[in-house]
């Protein structure tokens, strides 16, 4: 098989599994309004299934080390297909949550998503790889949101119940059209379910001063856009009215962005700054959107806004990824991701509540100030991960010397 084709596969497999969050974007207040529940329970709704990423994350990485990358992948998309499909069916509260916590299980492989990526792509091609992986996350912000504009006027479960098809469709592709990227031999032997929450495994990390800073710095930058992230269309609905299928082209200009910038550009720019300085250009371009956005007036201009924001975002995502992916040992690809994901999802657990929190609590514009601040910490890890390659290279040079 073809690299571009088992490129095209994988892309898809990240791009059904991010429907699990963005086709929930734009229903928001129709849940709120269905349901009766306020801004802070509808981020619990996003908090459970980040609950559940941070859980299983590092444990479909280590499943996919241990038994491969491709079962894993298959039994994801089946498990995601079913957890739509009861989203779709859902008339309590109850239901509604048990179906995102599945979402969120099923959904937890994009660090075996990224694993492939890196068992498959050479150092020079790894940052343009992971780009490729971000680009599908920013195609998924654009369909998941545009499809539910769309099919939400036909009923509530209907664009749940399109993801599901797309599940399913997925387990196809991956299970005639994907080979494994893993051989028998690089396979771990490490047992698979140990503690959850992996301290010991945080802890052996976090001992090394670089791998630690690019932790840090996903963490905090994650936090801040997840805090943001899932009020922004109740920000947007309450400042400017806007109704379900505008909401829907919101989160798709976004995605517009995000596709560009990971599809397009970010490759390029790594290749001529590298990842560091990349990353710290994009915490400065998330930290002026999130400042911005509520001191906005005009619909357009904070459109403008949130595009500095996905800017951003489509310059760190790729760029730390290819980070943790040179800094982690090809056999430990599965587990060091499943980590990194896990991180992302402790921040995705948080990240909603916290935003929410200050939403119900001090009104609309708060979470934007909170990010702001929060971002400009993780600049300051993004810094200390430039200076400490910069030392790193200085010793390589001379060594060679």
């Amino acid at each position: 098989m073809k690299k571009a084709a088992r490129f095209g596969v994988i892309f898809t497999v990240v791009l059904v599994d991010f429907l699990g969050l963005s086709f929930i974007l734009p229903l928001y207040p129709a849940i709120a309004d269905k349901f009766g529940l306020s801004a802070t329970a509808i981020t619990l709704l996003s908090a459970g299934y980040a609950l559940m990423q941070f859980l299983f994350s590092p444990i479909l990485g280590r499943l996919s080390d241990r038994l491969g990358r491709k079962p894993i992948l298959v039994l994801s998309a089946l498990g995601t297909a079913g957890s739509f499909v009861l989203f779709g069916l859902a008339n309590s509260v109850a239901l509604l949550f048990i179906s995102r916590i599945l979402n969120g299980i099923f959904g937890s492989s994009m660090a075996v998503a990224q694993a492939y990526m890196a068992d498959v792509t050479g150092q020079e091609e790894r940052t343009q790889g992971m780009g490729l992986l971000g680009a599908a996350l920013g195609l998924g912000l654009i369909f998941g949101p545009a499809m539910s504009g769309f099919l939400g006027n036909f009923g509530f479960g209907v664009p749940a119940y399109g993801a599901a098809v797309l599940s399913f469709l997925n387990a196809f592709l991956i299970i005639f059209f994907l080979k494994e990227s893993l051989g028998q031999e690089l396979r771990s032997i490490k047992k698979i379910f140990v503690s959850s929450v992996h301290l010991k495994q945080f802890s052996e990390v976090l001992k090394h001063p670089l791998m630690s800073h690019i932790l840090a710095t996903y963490f905090l930058a994650t936090f801040a856009l997840a805090a943001v992230q899932n009020i922004a269309i109740l920000f947007a609905e309450e400042r400017f009215h806007l109704t379900l299928n505008e909401s829907g082209y919101f989160f798709a200009f976004l995605g517009v962005v995000l596709v560009l910038t990971q599809g397009f550009w970010v490759g390029r720019l790594v290749k001529k700054r590298g990842e560091a300085w990349v990353t710290v250009g994009g915490m400065v371009l998330m930290a002026a959107g999130y400042i911005l956005a509520p001191l906005i007036e005009f619909v357009w201009f904070m459109v403008f806004a949130a595009g500095l924001m996905a800017l951003g975002a489509g310059f760190y995502l790729p760029a730390l990824n290819s980070l943790i992916s040179k800094n982690a040992s090809y056999g430990e690809q599965g587990e060091i991701f499943g980590l990194a994901q896990a991180l992302v999802g402790a921040a995705l657990i948080a990240g909603p509540v916290f935003g929410g929190g200050l939403y119900d609590l001090f009104g609309s514009g708060s979470p934007f100030f909170a990010a702001a601040m929060v971002t400009l910490a993780a600049l300051y890890f993004a810094i200390s991960v430039l200076k400490k390659l910069k030392r790193l290279e200085k010793k390589s040079f001379f060594a060679h010397d």
